[in-house]
């Protein structure tokens, strides 16, 4: 089946005074402005009614090569699950700046504004839409007087981290249905929604938090840092208790992937079939395919007894022959463990090892 992310839903990504648009959010392709977006879509959609891919949809195409359920198979699923019309507009994702208190060590300055300075102290160019100022966001008009939002079903707020911001509040109180709307938030849970939000979200159809958990105790707070642990698991809990979707989404990457037997069965307990993955696939030194043959074999071994879609599709994704980017990966974890203060070989001891054995 085509995608129907293009016929029923629009990523906004709003950088200050930036508004760009794209099909979904693992779109490779250029972002466009709204004016240029309502212009260019029509092509997209023509090619996709009759192929699998455009331009802008490598990640997709790679995994669906792979044997890796890409965000193609899942959001047709998603659709066809929640009766989505792909003559109108349904779903819509939003990430409107970049401000967050966390600087995961997956992310960058494009997703996190504590990150901007690590990315200068590491050399990167940090261009100013990249530099949250508050001053210049626009409000959340600007979804309404744009778009035709009467029949919106889905809505997903990402981050930066969006429980830290007032937009989804804002966005809500003008939605007129909130009870036929799906709302999401992909939170790194260090602080809890709002009162008000929590007014509002117990008027939707249902609500899910993806809580952004790559590991757990010390591993955690490496890789999710400068979050804590025990402040994770208590607002975890105290978010479990408010009826709404709770759901460990954690990002798999060549930093976590050697714990990842260990991570199931924490979240397994904690969260019983609500536990989702990502591979990382933006960055070579983070995609586990790129890791050495001896570090994929360690792994294989590790998984072999372990079966499921999430093992499944680990094994796969290992199983892909790419070049060794190990080199790359542990240069950029030992810069930033200076610049941190942190301690990733120590932390990750026996991966580290392996990683480090040439």
């Amino acid at each position: 089946m085509f995608c129907t992310q293009p016929f029923n839903h629009i990523d906004v990504v709003v950088e200050n005074d930036k508004v760009l648009l794209q099909p979904c959010n693992v779109w490779t392709a250029e972002k466009l402005n709204i004016k240029e977006y309502k212009n260019n879509i029509q092509q997209v959609k023509d090619t996709l009614s009759k192929t699998y891919y455009y331009p802008g949809c490598e990640v997709c195409c790679n995994e669906d090569k792979n044997n890796v359920r890409s965000r193609r198979v899942s959001q047709n699923k998603f659709s066809q699950d929640n009766n989505f019309s792909t003559q109108k507009l349904q779903s819509l994702g939003v990430r409107y700046g970049t401000l967050c208190n966390s600087k995961c060590i997956i992310c960058s300055h494009y997703r996190s504004s504590s990150w901007v300075t690590d990315a200068e102290k590491l050399g990167m160019e940090i261009k100013d839409q990249h530099r949250f100022n508050k001053s210049l966001l626009p409000g959340v008009d600007i979804f309404f007087e744009n778009f035709d939002l009467d029949d919106l079903k889905f809505v997903e707020f990402h981050g930066g981290e969006p429980l830290m911001q007032k937009y989804p509040t804002e966005f809500l109180r003008k939605i007129k249905n909130l009870d036929q709307l799906i709302v999401k938030f992909n939170t790194n849970l260090t602080v809890l929604p709002a009162p008000e939000l929590q007014e509002l979200l117990k008027k939707c159809k249902r609500v899910d938090f993806l809580l952004s958990v790559d590991d757990t105790g010390d591993r955690y707070e490496i890789l999710r840092f400068p979050g804590k642990w025990d402040i994770f698991v208590k607002n975890m809990e105290i978010i479990k208790k408010l009826n709404h979707r709770v759901i460990a989404y954690n990002c798999l990457s060549s930093l976590n992937i050697f714990y990842c037997v260990d991570f199931y069965k924490w979240a397994i307990r904690n969260f019983g079939t609500e536990v989702h993955s990502q591979m990382v696939t933006d960055r070579k030194m983070l995609d586990i395919s790129y890791l050495p043959q001896r570090a994929k074999d360690v792994v294989l071994e590790k998984i072999k007894n372990h079966k499921g879609k999430t093992f499944n599709a680990i094994r796969e994704k290992l199983n892909v022959q790419n070049d060794d980017h190990s080199q790359e990966l542990l240069e950029y974890v030992k810069r930033l463990d200076q610049i941190r203060k942190t301690n990733y070989p120590d932390t990750f001891r026996e991966w580290y090892t392996i990683l480090n054995t040439k």
